[in-house]
């Protein structure tokens, strides 16, 4: 079994030391793939004919968060025999928190200096739910309370996340579950939320509910979460998962870009739909991971689509609003769309060179040993 199953000490780590193993590291096409999630997230919401399922960017985001994460945490497990929460969360915090702040201490801006009343004091509200990261149930209880920062419910999602995932998988780590078995761990959780969700389906009136829910959303991130598992046992390599996998991605992106397109009716997507995309997005990112060159390495791996990867995080926060008050802005006629798109590229480029990537150089103090 693989070995990230079996360490129990550090002379094994040093055995192993020259063991080959799956390695992450830095992938273009990943980025090329945040970029295309960002993109129909964009055109969905700036009403852009072909894009009124681009919603399902989102849920690119979140089984690619769910893979990236489970992948380094596996990695740090492989080298040092153990996981540091403290090292992981200084690392998120690095990541999603400045950029974050200056979109909040914006916002608040605006809200002090244009709003008054009722108005302002609900921005205010919205900001804090932001903030501590419980925005998308703010949003349930409130619908639309969040007002310009509504799109901002799925990083309450990924943070409610990383403070589940990592203690289970260490848990199940410490326990000595073999690959197979939390793989299946993971199905059943994945079977049970689905069950969850179709059982709340009670029409329209549950849609806002099952859509910002943890409970309802959360396997997309565990779907992301087992092909890390199965990427650190080497299942990469199995003849009959790559068989399946090289016959079955063309179908997945197919169905993922008819989605974007045409997106099923509520019924049918918040009952039936997600555990679908889910499979075609698992089969897509093991398409990326276990090949090293095909014609959707060669689409993703485009100079200006990894560029667009790299700003996605920016590029979603800044977008909504200005997309929002742009599209309010009727004189503007067709250049409402490339104007906010022209505002958002600027403000989220900004964002990443002078506020995440200082940032992002102080993530190497808290890399575990041996992990680079």
């Amino acid at each position: 079994m693989p070995s990230f199953m079996t360490i129990d000490n550090a002379s094994d780590i040093r055995a192993r030391a020259n063991t080959p193993r799956f390695h992450l590291g830095h992938r273009p096409a990943l980025d090329g793939l945040r970029a295309f999630a960002v993109l129909i997230v964009m055109a969905h919401h700036g009403y852009l004919p072909l894009f009124g399922g681009g919603s399902i960017g989102v849920d690119v985001f979140f089984v690619l968060s769910g893979f990236l994460i489970t992948s380094l945490l596996l990695e740090e497990w492989v080298k040092t025999a153990g996981i540091s929460f403290r090292n992981f969360y200084m690392r998120r915090a690095l990541r999603l928190l400045p950029a974050l702040i200056f979109f909040l201490l914006f916002v608040e801006a605006y809200s002090l200096g244009v709003l008054r009343g009722p108005r302002m004091l609900e921005i205010q509200k919205a900001i804090l739910a932001v903030l501590l990261y419980v925005g998308n149930w703010f949003s349930i209880l409130k619908p639309d309370g969040l007002g310009p920062l509504a799109h901002t419910w799925s990083l309450s999602i990924e943070e409610q996340f990383y403070l589940l995932w990592p203690p289970m998988l260490l848990l199940m780590l410490r326990f000595r579950l073999r690959a197979f078995q939390i793989v299946a761990a993971i199905v059943l959780l994945v079977g049970a939320v689905a069950v969850h969700r179709a059982m709340l389906w009670t029409g329209p009136q549950s849609l806002w509910r099952i859509y910002n829910g943890l409970d309802t959303r959360i396997d997309e991130l565990l779907a992301g979460c087992g092909l890390a598992v199965a990427c650190a046992a080497d299942w990469m390599n199995l003849s009959l998962l790559r068989g399946l996998v090289r016959y079955s991605y063309l179908p997945a992106v197919a169905l993922i870009l008819s989605l974007v397109a045409r997106p099923l009716p509520p019924q049918i997507m918040y009952r039936f739909g997600w555990p679908v995309v889910e499979l075609c997005l698992v089969v897509i990112l093991f398409r990326l991971i276990a090949w090293d060159k095909t014609a959707l390495h060669k689409v993703l791996e485009i100079p200006a689509l990894v560029w667009i990867g790299r700003l996605s995080y920016g590029l979603y926060l800044w977008h909504y609003p200005i997309f929002e008050k742009l599209g309010g802005w009727n004189a503007l006629g067709l250049l409402r769309v490339p104007l906010a798109c022209v505002f958002t590229f600027a403000i989220a480029t900004a964002s990443f060179y002078f506020v995440e990537k200082p940032c992002l150089r102080l993530k190497s103090r808290y890399e575990s040993p041996g992990i680079s």
